[in-house]
């Protein structure tokens, strides 16, 4: 099974590498005599400069396209070539647009000079909330022109290089934390509702806070994470349980309400510190205080002194 599994993801790797060439190279032929294009990304420069950033190997911005992150920028970086991907924030009199991503923004500069006259009119015909890869350089923004309330106010990319990834139509909302919005409208797009800096920042630290805790147990405690199953037989006691159908008639699996027998089962097994960010499900009707759906951490030991 072993064996089994390092060869398939040999395959995903060298398939991987094939797209990475294909991405970057001409048009050339093969052995077979084919003709292999590269595919068609909308690629903008205004000079015929080679901007070579180096992608860093570890952190936010490791195995990506960029080099840095729009938050990351600062008046050290003044002088880099750097490369950013990120939504369209904002668009400024044909001068400069703000560029987003979960970090947050960055001023990028619109070269206003004749030569760069189609990347401007690239930069300046986008929509907001378009995605984009600009590639320029950092350079320090005039004086009495810098933003206090930003982190990267200091600092601005002068654009060189522009692919647009995607651009966008009329959103029903702006994702601005200012705009208020309703539940339901934010739950109808929640995939738009999650691009807001409230909730990324809800999602990292909910991120963050499992990581703390999954160190604390394992590292300092010595306790093991065991992922229990979700389909399981009913058991009566307690919060009424959602079943799920199965292909026998008349038979139901239960979701758990929680990993109560299964934490009994460890322990009995000999798994003596045992814990899970457990998923748990109880069909509680449409109580305001309830919901269907909750993560728990469980733990469960044995063996253990009694502390009064």
């Amino acid at each position: 099974m072993a064996t089994r599994s390092r060869l398939v993801l040999q395959r995903v790797f060298r398939g991987l590498r094939a797209h990475n060439v294909c991405y970057q190279s001409s048009a050339s032929i093969s052995s077979q005599g084919r003709l292999l294009l590269k595919p068609q990304l909308r690629h903008l420069s205004c000079s015929n400069r080679l901007y070579t950033t180096e992608a860093p190997t570890t952190g936010p911005s490791s195995l990506s396209f960029r080099s840095h992150t729009c938050g990351e920028l600062r008046s050290e970086h003044v002088g880099e070539e750097v490369t950013l991907c990120g939504w369209i924030q904002y668009l400024r009199q044909d001068l400069f647009v703000i560029l987003r991503d979960f970090s947050g923004l960055t001023q990028v500069l619109i070269p206003q000079e004749e030569s760069a006259h189609h990347l401007k009119a690239v930069l300046t015909d986008l929509t907001v909330e378009s995605v984009v890869k600009v590639t320029g350089t950092v350079r320090r923004r005039p004086a009495g022109q810098e933003n206090e309330r930003m982190p990267t106010g200091e600092i601005e990319v002068l654009a060189g290089n522009v692919e647009v990834f995607n651009t966008c139509r009329t959103l029903p909302f702006e994702i601005k934390d200012f705009v208020k919005k309703s539940e339901s409208l934010r739950m109808q797009y929640r995939y738009l509702d999650l691009r807001s800096s409230q909730m990324q920042k809800n999602l990292r630290l909910r991120s963050q806070l499992v990581m703390k805790m999954r160190e604390h147990l394992c590292n300092v405690h010595g306790f093991v994470d065991v992922e229990t199953p979700t389909l399981f037989k009913r058991t009566p006691g307690g919060a009424k349980e959602f079943v799920v159908p199965s292909r026998e008639p008349g038979r139901f699996y239960s979701l758990p309400q929680s990993p109560q027998q299964f934490k009994q089962l460890l322990m009995v097994a000999g798994i003596d510190r045992y814990f899970q960010m457990a998923r748990c499900y109880r069909d509680e009707g449409s109580k305001p205080d309830r919901q269907p759906e909750f993560t728990q951490v469980g733990r469960e030991m044995e063996l253990t002194l009694t502390v009064y």
